[in-house]
């Protein structure tokens, strides 16, 4: 398999077929990125088509002073800002609305994890990042940290913090978890 440095490199060449490439190899991460840090995650399609629109034109001037998938990353990120800045004017989502529609009956895996996405969306910047790239994208410790450019050890602190956090909103104790079907 071809890593991601050839292909930018391919793709800076001229060779569109390795962006398309590229594409397919992140597509479906950046999505699941954008679906937690969205206040709206139906807006997560949207963001994909901006940050792929966007790494078409800054990767042919990338200079692999990281990885592309840091690259990456951090444009998801940064995209996403802009659509939670334009959602807020409109008014936030909150998250105890979620969780009061819930009380007392089973919830579906689903429902579950767009809970848990609306925590993780109020934790701060730095312990979302962790949260997101070490548990749902299952990037290392030494990953994380070059993703994020800090060093593992604030990588780990991050994730204690933010899962003692995570640990204090009572409404987790209520929610019960079923399998769905579909």
């Amino acid at each position: 398999m071809t890593g991601d440095a050839d292909l930018i490199r391919r793709y800076q060449k001229g060779d569109l077929d390795a962006f398309e490439e590229f594409i397919r190899r992140y597509q479906d991460r950046v999505f699941r990125i954008a679906g937690s840090l969205l206040f709206n995650s139906g807006f997560a399609e949207d963001v994909a088509q901006e940050v792929f629109l966007r790494a078409h034109r800054g990767l042919k001037g990338f200079r692999f002073r990281s990885s592309p998938y840091t690259w990456l990353y951090a444009a998801t990120r940064n995209v996403c800002r802009e659509f939670n800045r334009r959602e807020k004017e409109h008014g936030e989502i909150d998250f105890e609305i979620a969780f009061a529609e819930t009380q007392g009956r089973e919830i579906d895996a689903r429902q579950c994890q767009r809970i848990v996405h609306m925590m993780i969306r109020e934790l701060p910047e730095r312990q979302r990042d962790v949260v997101l790239l070490r548990v749902f994208e299952e990037l290392s410790v030494e990953d994380t940290a070059k993703t994020l450019r800090c060093r593992p050890g604030t990588v780990k602190a991050s994730l204690h913090k933010a899962m003692k956090k995570l640990r204090e909103y009572p409404q987790l104790e209520s929610l019960r978890w079923r399998e769905t079907d579909d």
